[in-house]
């Protein structure tokens, strides 16, 4: 038991500092949190219905007489500061509705992308408002029904993907470190409208797969399950430095120019200031969209292969398309896209590639220091040589970036590799 008048501090250094059966730790929590702020609800104990919402993230409720977050735009008293705590603590609840959080999110990215960056800074603000408090600034080993504690949670994950991003690409310069933090939300929000555990379980899941050793076994559980990628066999695993040699079986695909401009009549996108976005749309709109001879809509496929040298971007084609005799769609005549074989020319001097893997995110610098590791290691080993010879430029010039996720996979969940 704990005296009765106890004030909330003395409650918090308690879970901090002595033992504590489960029930009176989350006793003690949520009790801290009846000396709250006007706008926040009492803490109820009461049992709650599968699907609710947790006690002590009662602010995740969406406002009376509301449906979803199209209601809440709706209505003019919904401030943006009201609608970036809603989506974010309705999206950190571990009790919350998966259906609840699909169509929460799903209905925000719906409205224009201005009100979208004003609600993203925002819920930035209430994140970083939440470092003075105590359950914010440590990770529980039990998930707290705290309205902080979710926030810090936020937090750390937030902080942990600015410390980790290694690259300069547009998309992470401009608009400085507020619009590299707005789109680090939108990942965090994008991961939590699925599965169970809330905020605080997927900051176990990124503190957990940061101290696996990145091994080629952990890029493959990263890899999607669903999407299709060309098959091949390791022929010589485990090379020093952490990169294998793999023989690669005949696939196709459709590349166009990393630089092309995003045309208005292409297929909408949701970031169209991102790098790539126009090699992006117009290779989408091939394989995805239906914009071909055909008409025909096709399975995206994994990895994105991209080549600094020459400037291309390429999307594996669907497998029934790699064999011999079988013809893709043509591809429209404005549309800057090129069918290839032979991987697009990554077959075509030998179809052995060594591949060297990492996670995080695929930044310029990075890249440029992962594809040096790769040439040193090849330079280096005793038993394979580079296709193209002795040439370092020529060397350098023929790796490739491969990525298996998409743009809003957060960095402890990527695989990337450099291949030559």
């Amino acid at each position: 038991l704990l005296p009765k008048g106890s004030h909330k501090q003395n409650i918090a250094l308690s879970l901090a500092h002595q033992p504590m059966p489960c029930a009176l730790l989350i006793f003690a929590t949520a009790t801290s949190f009846t000396r709250s702020s006007p706008a926040s609800s009492h803490i109820s104990l009461q049992p709650h219905r599968r699907g609710s919402v947790c006690p002590g993230l009662g602010a995740a409720r969406l406002p009376r007489g509301a449906c979803s977050m199209t209601d809440v735009e709706a209505k003019p008293s919904m401030t943006d500061a009201a609608a970036a705590r809603s989506l974010l603590l309705l999206l950190a609840n571990r009790c919350a509705a998966e259906e609840a959080k699909e169509a929460a999110l799903r209905d925000f990215m719906s409205v224009p992308p201005e009100q979208r960056d004003r609600v993203l800074d925002e819920a930035v603000s209430l994140i970083a408002s939440s470092s003075d408090s105590l359950l914010a600034s440590r990770r529980w080993p039990l998930p707290l029904p705290s309205r902080r504690a979710a926030l810090g949670s936020y937090a750390r994950l937030l902080d942990s993907m600015m410390w980790e991003e290694p690259g300069g690409g547009a998309r992470f310069t401009d608009g400085g470190d507020s619009a590299k933090r707005r789109r680090f939300v939108g990942v965090l929000l994008r991961q939590l409208r699925r599965g169970k555990g809330g905020v605080w379980a997927l900051e176990r899941e990124a503190a957990r797969r940061r101290r696996q050793e990145t091994s080629m076994a952990e890029m493959l559980r990263r890899t999607p399950d669903e999407l299709e990628t060309p098959a091949y066999a390791v022929v010589a695993a485990d090379r020093p430095g952490g990169w294998e040699v793999r023989e690669y079986s005949e696939f196709s695909v459709a590349s166009t120019r990393r630089d092309r401009a995003v045309a208005a009549s292409g297929v909408p996108i949701q970031q169209p200031s991102l790098p790539a976005a126009g090699g992006f749309q117009a290779l989408a709109g091939y394989v995805l969209g239906g914009r071909n001879a055909e008409e025909e809509k096709m399975a995206m496929t994994t990895p994105v292969l991209s080549s600094a040298a020459t400037g291309q971007m390429s999307f594996v084609l669907p497998s029934k398309y790699w064999g011999e005799g079988a013809e893709p769609p043509a591809p429209l005549p404005e549309s800057g896209v090129q069918l290839g074989r032979n991987g697009g020319g990554a077959l075509e001097q030998s179809s052995a590639l060594a591949c060297l893997w990492f996670g995080g995110f695929a930044g310029g610098d990075e890249v440029a220091r992962r594809k040096e590791q790769l040439l040193e290691a090849v330079r280096g080993d005793g038993e394979w040589d580079a296709a193209c010879g002795d040439d370092e430029d020529a060397q350098a010039a023929s790796i490739l970036l491969m990525q298996y996720n998409d743009p809003f996979t957060p960095p402890w969940q990527r695989r990337n590799e450099v291949a030559l």
